[in-house]
This record gives structure tokens, C-alpha cells and sequence, in this order.
């Protein structure tokens, strides 16, 4: 039970007592490697119960549902992206069916917010929850408790008598109002590899004001950035050291942390005022970087920043220009030296992508070429690896060459591995080849911090995977002989995203 259930009124006790539930579901791989706690969850849980709903939240990565038992909940709410996690998704959906047929099956989250009237085609649908849930989901549960027609639900996609309706967008939130006191004890913290580590989860902002044709913000947030504000953050960090004083480094989940940059500055003379005593972490973008000056970047330091995330995409110029990305390999170079000088205790960690359409030998030569010269110019630099993309539902379906067959159905997308897709506009043998690189360059370049918090047997995975790895992109050889076979399969099993 949510420990500030002493805060609501009287009604809504009463309603509480009365058995009004939601299940709220993060669908995944039951014993997935290095599961994250879903915030995302939390933040639709503190929604309902300011209703006077209980909650309850599965995580199908650390629950077997098939133990689960599912009550008579007001709705089961589903939040997912595009590929497997749809996969696992259906398969829980088709359990609730078969469960308690009269349960409305709600789904949320990136892929049915961007594909609604496909997503809620499938049997296994009965209304999506098109972007931002929080205030859309009181309405919602609201009419549905009260048994009330949907039309005046703002944000919802549904089905009447088989016929499809959208009704006009929902609200935004303020994200300031938002409580900071979360309902983590849902979730069994412990079970989270990265909390019992001391790594936890915030977020301080959401959407991004850029134009990247690869990214789903476009659409889902419709390039508007907003933030909570530097006060409210660190008052929320506060409370997370309160009461889990353990915890040493934050990871906002933040799609782009430093659009304003004074409200940076604010938070790093609040952390360092407050003496919270916590590190930190965030995704920023090298044309940010770049300009950054001597001040700001000590100040970062200073304040407990160790490490900041990029994505680079490709070395190559014409890649660049496809995907919208208006970031130069001069801003990645400047971006790197700039910490190398300014801040050396902040290690820059970059992601890059390959298989795009069109994409030449002499593209991915360009991208190898510009990691190991990040590399000369800041020895701390660190890179995810190269991973192939894959064909989510983004602008960038407008440069995918004709003939490829999107997905129609949301049965279809699940079907969609990520990181792991086959593009068919390549030969078959360059697919071998990006997939062997993608293989070699998560394997060598996996991040050092992120050991200690797997588990043994991808521990000691790692230590012969990396070795072999580092040697084949020391030697720039992605043929595909046995060790680089079993290198790419342990990639798959262990994770190494």
C-alpha cells in the first residue's frame, strides 16, 4: 500500500477500501539480464492514486506472471516500445483474456502512442493512451470505474462496435506538480541490479527540442522540451537520498538533459550547496559540448558529474545530413578535448550506429576512424558500439528505400528485433559483417562501470569476449570466424546493449 495513503480524503479512502485497482504492466523476458526499475510506472501509479485507485505493477523481466494473480482490476494498463517488448506484451494480454475477458486491456508508451489506430486494431487492444499518460490516465480510470462512455476522455484512442475513434490530444502535465515522493515500494527495489548497486533513476525533463529523423520524439513529443524545475529536482534527489541512502549515483532517463543550460547550472550550485553527496550522469549532445565554456564544464565536475552520453551515430558527413542529426565530427573532437582539459574526471561515453540505407564501406571506415581519434584526444573516452538500425516508427521511414515491407500489425512489430535487425536494402553479406561489427564493438568497448553490477556469468563472458573483441577492431577484421559467432551470440544472451 502506498505509504502516503494518510494524505487522501475521506472519499477517496473509501474508494480505496472499495477495491478500485489498476494493474499497471511492464511486459519483458521473465529473468531478463540487468532489468531497470520502470519509473515510468511510478509516475502513472502516483497519477492514480491521487484518484484514490490502488496500484499494483508487474515486471514481467522479474515476475513470472504465469504465478500472477489478476484480480478484478479496473483496467490492466501496458506500456511498451516497438519489437520484443510487444512480444512479451500480447503474451501477457492473451493471459489477462483468458483470465477475466472483461478486463479492459490499455496500452501506452512509445510505439502504441505513435502507431494508435494500427495498435488498437489488435484483438489483444482495447484503447491506447496516446503520449503522456499522467493526466489522461485519472480521466480514464475515472469513466471506466464509473462505467461512463469514453468520448470525454481527452488522449485515448478505442474501438466502439468495431469502428476506431480518436478523441482530441490530452493535456501536459506540469511537471512540477508531480509528487516527488514516488510509490517505489510497488516494486521489489531490490531485485534491480543497478539499485542495489547504488544507481537509481530520476527524470528531470521530457521530450527534445531536435529534429533527429531516427528518434521517436518527433512524434511523440512534437519537438517540445520541458522541464521540472532546478528547485523541484533537487528537492526530489533529496528525498531519494532520504530514503535510500545508499544510493551514490543518479542516471536521469532524460532524452536531453542540457537544453537550458542555466537551469544546469543551478542544479550542479544546488548539489554542491546541499551537500547531497551523490554523482551523476546524463545524455547531452556534442554540439552542446562543444560550446560549452571553462566555467560551466568545472562546475559540472565539481558538482559530481561523471560521466555524460552522446550519441555520435557516424563519422561520415553525407550519414549526418540522412538523419538530421546537425552534429560535425569538429563538434565530437572539440567536445572530448574540452573534458580532456577542462574536466577530466567526466568520462564521455558515445553510441553510433550502422546499416542505415546507402551506407558505404567507406561510411563505416569514417565512423571507426573518428572512435579511435575521440579516443587519442581524450583517452577516457568510451563507446557503446555501433548498432544497426532498425526501422522504428520515426521520420525516418521517409528515407527507407521503396519495396521494404513495414510492419501493418502490432502482431507484426513485435517481430522487430532491435539492435538485431536484418536491413534488407543491404546484401546478405554485409548484414553478416554489421552484425559482427556491432558484435566486436559492444563486446570491446563495453563500459567498465557497468561490470560490477552484472552478474557472474556475464562477468566472466566478458572477460574472454573482450579480449578477442579488442583484438579483431585492433585489426579492423569483421569476417566471421567461430570466436566472433560466439562473441555475437553472447552479446545477445548477455546483453551488452
Amino acid at each position: 500500500m502506498y505509504s502516503h495513503q494518510s494524505c487522501f480524503s475521506q472519499s477517496l479512502r473509501s474508494r480505496l477500501d472499495s477495491g478500485g485497482e489498476v494493474l499497471l504492466v511492464f511486459p519483458g523476458k521473465y529473468g531478463a539480464p540487468d532489468p531497470q526499475f520502470p519509473l515510468a510506472l511510478l509516475y502513472l501509479a502516483s497519477a492514480l492514486h491521487q484518484e484514490g485507485f490502488r496500484v499494483r505493477i508487474l515486471d514481467m523481466r522479474i515476475d513470472d506472471y504465469r504465478r500472477f494473480k489478476l484480480g478484478t482490476p479496473v483496467f490492466v494498463g501496458i506500456s511498451c516500445m516497438s519489437g520484443l517488448q510487444i512480444k512479451y506484451a500480447l503474451e501477457f494480454a492473451r493471459y489477462v483474456r483468458i483470465q477475466n475477458p472483461k478486463v479492459a486491456l490499455v496500452w501506452g508508451g512509445v510505439h502504441p502512442t505513435l502507431l494508435p489506430e494500427q495498435t488498437v486494431q489488435s484483438d489483444m487492444v482495447d484503447m491506447v493512451v496516446r503520449g503522456e499518460g499522467d493526466l489522461t490516465i485519472k480521466d480514464l480510470v475515472n469513466t471506466l470505474a464509473q462505467k461512463q462512455p469514453l468520448d470525454k476522455v481527452a488522449g485515448i484512442t478505442y474501438k466502439v462496435n468495431g469502428i476506431v475513434k480518436s478523441n482530441p490530444d490530452g493535456k501536459l502535465v506540469n511537471l512540477d506538480e508531480i509528487p516527488k515522493a514516488l510509490p517505489y515500494d510497488l516494486l521489489e527495489m531490490g531485485q534491480y541490479p543497478s539499485f542495489r548497486a547504488g544507481r537509481f533513476h530520476i527524470q528531470t525533463s521530457r521530450g527534445c527540442p531536435h529534429r533527429c529523423r531516427f528518434c521517436y520524439n518527433t512524434n511523440f513529443n512534437h519537438n517540445r522540451w520541458r522541464a521540472k524545475s532546478a528547485s523541484r529536482v533537487l528537492d526530489e534527489v533529496q528525498y531519494i537520498k532520504t530514503k535510500y541512502p545508499h544510493i551514490r549515483i543518479l542516471d536521469p532517463i532524460d532524452d536531453n538533459v542540457f537544453v537550458d543550460e542555466y537551469r544546469i547550472q543551478q542544479i550542479c550550485q544546488g548539489l554542491i550547496e546541499r551537500k547531497l553527496g551523490v554523482q551523476w550522469r546524463a545524455n547531452c549532445r556534442f554540439d552542446y559540448l562543444a560550446n560549452y565554456n571553462q566555467t560551466f564544464l568545472e562546475l559540472l565536475a565539481k558538482s559530481g558529474c561523471v560521466e555524460l552520453d552522446f550519441g555520435g551515430e557516424s563519422g561520415s558527413e553525407r550519414i549526418q545530413q540522412l538523419i538530421g542529426k546537425d552534429v560535425t565530427a569538429e563538434d565530437m573532437v572539440q567536445s572530448v578535448a574540452n573534458l580532456h582539459r577542462y574536466a577530466p574526471s567526466i568520462e564521455p561515453y558515445v553510441s553510433w550506429m550502422s546499416g542505415l540505407p546507402g551506407e558505404t564501406d567507406e561510411d563505416l571506415a569514417q565512423t571507426f576512424d573518428l572512435m579511435d581519434k575521440l579516443q587519442e584526444v581524450n583517452p577516457k573516452t568510451q563507446h557503446y558500439g555501433i548498432f544497426v538500425y532498425t526501422p522504428l516508427p520515426s521520420p525516418a521511414s521517409e528515407f527507407l528505400p521503396e519495396g521494404f515491407s513495414v510492419p501493418q500489425t502490432l502482431e507484426e512489430w513485435s517481430g522487430i528485433k532491435v539492435f538485431h535487425f536484418d536491413p534488407p536494402w543491404h546484401t546478405k553479406e554485409q548484414i553478416r559483417k554489421l552484425h559482427t561489427i556491432s558484435a566486436v564493438t559492444r563486446i570491446a568497448f563495453y563500459p567498465q562501470t557497468r561490470i560490477s553490477e552484472r552478474s557472474l556469468g556475464f562477468k566472466l563472458t566478458y572477460k574472454l569476449a573482450n579480449r578477442v573483441a579488442k583484438y579483431w577492431w585492433k585489426h579492423r577484421n569483421f569476417s566471421f570466424p567461430l570466436e566472433l559467432r560466439l562473441a555475437d551470440a553472447a552479446a545477445m544472451r548477455y546483453g551488452f546493449l
